[in-house]
């Protein structure tokens, strides 16, 4: 029998995005409609709290779109989304607003951040710890820029103000990105198996 038989049709074939996919004009409506939707349900998202720390910073799953976008479309539409949804933020409940370079770090950039995690192809549960891991690790890069050089005179006496950084901000970036993962993982699956053919930028699960 021919080996030609045995490729898969490209009806069959799932679409592949660029884990990258930077350039906005080779966005689809539906990837349009895909960052707004984003930035709506992290906003709403993020007004469900059951933790708030006293200078900012809260477990919740307003991450949860951001990461789902970053896998689906890759890094470029998820950046968008994520400095439009740090922007709103800002107007929202709970904004802690001490300095305009305080506020660019923990908004519009930290939530930029969150986009890295479509640098990873998810095939399996796994890579999408990886991915989760990826966007928060890059968002908490700029929360501990903001600790360290804005609230630092909040460390104790004997804590160094860079330690009580990383404290502080992994005391709800570590909880949030664990239940991220959590509730991701059977959406991606669920999301693959309705649209088998849809085609994302990190692959499959297996």
């Amino acid at each position: 029998m021919s080996d030609h038989l045995h490729e898969p049709s490209i009806a069959t074939t799932p679409l592949r995005v660029s884990r990258y996919n930077l350039n906005p004009a080779h966005w689809s409506v539906a990837a349009l409609t895909e960052v707004a939707l984003a930035v709506a349900l992290a906003a709403a998202l993020g007004l469900l709290k059951p933790f708030t720390m006293p200078q900012g910073g809260s477990v919740s799953l307003e991450m949860l779109p951001l990461l789902f976008l970053a896998v689906r479309r890759g890094v470029g539409p998820a950046l968008v989304a994520g400095g439009l949804y740090g922007f709103i933020q800002l107007a929202l409940p709970g904004a802690f607003i001490y300095h305009p370079a305080q506020v660019a770090l923990d908004y519009p950039l930290a939530f930029m951040a969150v986009a890295a995690a479509g640098l990873v192809r998810v095939t399996s549960w796994k890579t999408l710890a990886l991915a989760v891991g990826v966007g928060s690790g890059a968002r908490f890069i700029f929360h501990f820029l903001s600790g360290l050089i804005f609230f630092g005179s909040y460390a104790p006496h004997w804590e160094a103000p860079w330690v009580y950084s990383i404290t502080y901000n992994l005391l709800y970036l570590v909880p949030e990105a664990i239940i991220t993962v959590v509730v991701l993982w059977p959406l991606l699956k669920a999301y693959d198996a309705a649209f088998p053919a849809g085609g994302r930028a990190g692959g499959g699960p297996g």
